[in-house]
């Protein structure tokens, strides 16, 4: 059995708690939170325990084989070298850390103990995300040319709006864009790689908002590939869409509805079978198109549940981490990158 500890009690510690209840040999062992009426409500609802106000408390008297750090990110570095020095593997949340300095610490640390420390992409991990990931390593869509990658977030009136009470992401070098870009970002180093070069466009389009709502980047890598990337904060829903462009076919993709369309122009498609998500759903296929609309309720951290049940295997197992190592720096060089304000234009 994995023991595991869950150090921050935010709204997304209930999706970590959610997901964890279905991976079989995993056990809460202890939960943690400056707030003891969280951590009182925490530990009833979801039927885990001990709770702690004192992250070194729960470290030294839970023994923990993993830790989820799901604090706000300016204390990610602490915690975990704290998890790390206790011997725990670590899943952070990200950001990672504010910085790449920081990140880099963190990283070192775990690779100095033999410990595996994964940030959570959650996005990355989407059913209709890992399928073109795997049609792109069988070779049936070829050499990826472009992908454009966007996400939308209702920010106006909402939490990061509300002057009275500071979110703490404005509080993030980059601003509140900073608490989200990791996502994209992780996507686009998936399917292009490392940038060479990135040019950064940033304005303020929500009435008062205390800085940049909106991020939209042109990226190139080394090997020709490029990537536009776009974060705007004036979307009326949530959602993240992906265009990719091959030399073999085109992808398009809605990774909140799980829609995905793939067009090879008539070429050989390789058949794709099962489920991207439970529920119902129409699988297509005529002409090198195909394409797939789902009727399942929207699990927004669907790609939580699949990344952490890699973490665990690899935790159990020792086999390659969901996540390698080079993908986290090239994805957290990228994010610093996007939102230093030298690369504006």
């Amino acid at each position: 059995m994995t023991r595991v500890a869950v150090l921050g009690l935010g709204g997304i510690a209930e999706e970590h708690l959610l997901k964890l209840r279905r991976i079989e040999a995993v056990e809460v062992v202890g939960v943690c939170d400056l707030s003891e009426t969280l951590v009182a409500a925490v530990c009833e609802r979801f039927g885990v325990g001990p709770g702690f106000t004192d992250h070194r408390r729960m470290l030294a008297e839970s023994a923990p084989d993993a830790v989820h750090v799901l604090t706000p990110p300016r204390t990610h570095r602490d915690l975990t070298l704290a998890a790390l020095a206790a011997g725990a593997h670590v899943l952070v949340e990200k950001p990672a850390a504010p910085t790449f300095r920081e990140y880099a610490e963190m990283r070192d640390a775990a690779r100095d103990q033999g410990l595996l420390l994964i940030e959570n992409y959650n996005y990355r991990f989407m059913p209709v995300v890992t399928r073109v990931l795997d049609m792109l390593a069988a070779g049936t869509l070829g050499r990826v040319l472009n992908v454009d990658v966007t996400m939308g977030i209702p920010l106006a009136g909402g939490a990061y709006a509300d002057p009275d009470v500071p979110h703490f992401g404005h509080d993030l070098p980059g601003g509140a864009l900073h608490n989200f870009v990791s996502h994209p970002a992780s996507l686009v180093v998936a399917f292009v790689g490392p940038h060479e070069r990135v040019r950064v466009a940033r304005r303020t389009l929500i009435s008062g908002f205390p800085g940049p709502d909106e991020l939209r980047a042109l990226i190139t890598t080394g090997d020709g590939a490029s990537a536009v990337l776009t974060v705007t904060g004036s979307a009326k829903r949530f959602g993240i869409g992906l265009c990719l462009q091959a030399d073999g076919g085109t992808v398009e993709a809605d990774l909140i509805e799980g829609r995905l369309h793939v067009d090879t122009g008539g070429s050989p498609l390789a058949r794709i079978t099962g489920g991207l998500r439970r529920g119902a759903g129409q699988l297509s296929a005529s002409a090198g198109v195909v394409s797939r609309t789902l009727t399942s309720r929207h699990d927004y951290y669907e790609g939580i549940g699949h990344l952490l049940t890699a973490f665990y295997d690899a935790v159990r197992h020792g086999s390659a981490p969901p996540i390698p190592v080079a993908e986290m720096d090239a994805t957290n060089l990228l994010v610093e990158t996007l939102l230093d304000p030298e690369n504006d234009r």
